[in-house]
């Protein structure tokens, strides 16, 4: 087999070379304030030169029970796996909601996924491997890894599957936290910034009317009503001079 971009044949045994490892070492994967995509797509790359005989990988993740892949190392992986988010069945979905692997041995001879046997035999993949990434109380998504030739995967490269796997839950686990918390922030910041100009807008209104402020926030309700825009919208158009403050 032609080794994949990015790999080295070591003697013809189809395992990485000790650079490959060194490079692929999960504990490199996650920066501060990098994004999840990019953190996810050296996990693919990792899991391609570290598992024997994977030709194509790509990571799933599962967000509101909604499954996307966010990370590819070709387009193959990508089309098999969005195949499976299209008829909601499938490896990659049963082990991502599980936490298990998942392994398909032959696509020609495959029953319990008819669909995605069919799919890949077409693509030129004759086996594969799901995983689920989980960390503890959830799980994360999944890890697919395609092949384009043999049957089935030996013990060792199963083996590197799983310990590969429990390493990337934890980094994308952790990844997605920090992308969490950095929209909670961006989103706090955009509260404060509305309710900032809503009460310079108010006071406006206030000295404008002699109202009081109870009066003055109803005024500026009744105008976003009116308009069918957006509070902040009204307000900022107040404090800049453009809208009506009677």
């Amino acid at each position: 087999m032609t080794p994949a971009p990015g790999r080295t044949d070591d003697g013809g045994s189809g395992r990485p070379g000790a650079d490959d490892r060194e490079e692929a070492s999960l504990s490199r994967l996650l920066v501060e304030d990098e994004p999840l995509s990019r953190v996810a797509a050296r996990v693919a790359q990792a899991a391609r030169q570290t598992v024997p005989g994977v030709d194509e990988a790509s990571v799933t993740l599962v967000e509101d029970d909604r499954a996307r892949t966010v990370a590819f190392t070709g387009e193959l992986a990508v089309h098999l796996d969005e195949r499976q988010y299209d008829r909601g069945f499938g490896p990659c979905l049963d082990a991502s909601r599980s936490g298990r692997l998942v392994q398909v041995r032959d696509t020609a001879d495959e029953t319990r996924y008819p669909d995605f046997a069919r799919q890949a035999v077409r693509a030129g993949v004759t086996r594969s491997i799901s995983v689920g990434l989980p960390v503890p109380g959830r799980a994360v998504g999944g890890l697919n890894l395609y092949a384009r030739s043999g049957t089935g995967f030996d013990e060792e490269a199963l083996a590197e599957t799983h310990a590969f796997a429990a390493e990337a839950a934890v980094v994308l686990a952790n990844a997605a936290l920090l992308a969490r918390t950095a929209e909670q922030v961006q989103q706090l910041r955009q509260a404060m910034a509305s309710r900032s100009v809503i009460e310079q807008a108010k006071g406006m209104v206030m000295a404008a009317r002699g109202c009081s402020e109870d009066e003055a926030f109803a005024e500026l309700g009744q105008l976003s009503r009116r308009t069918n825009r957006k509070l902040r919208d009204v307000a900022q158009e107040v404090v800049d001079g453009r809208g009506r403050t009677v």
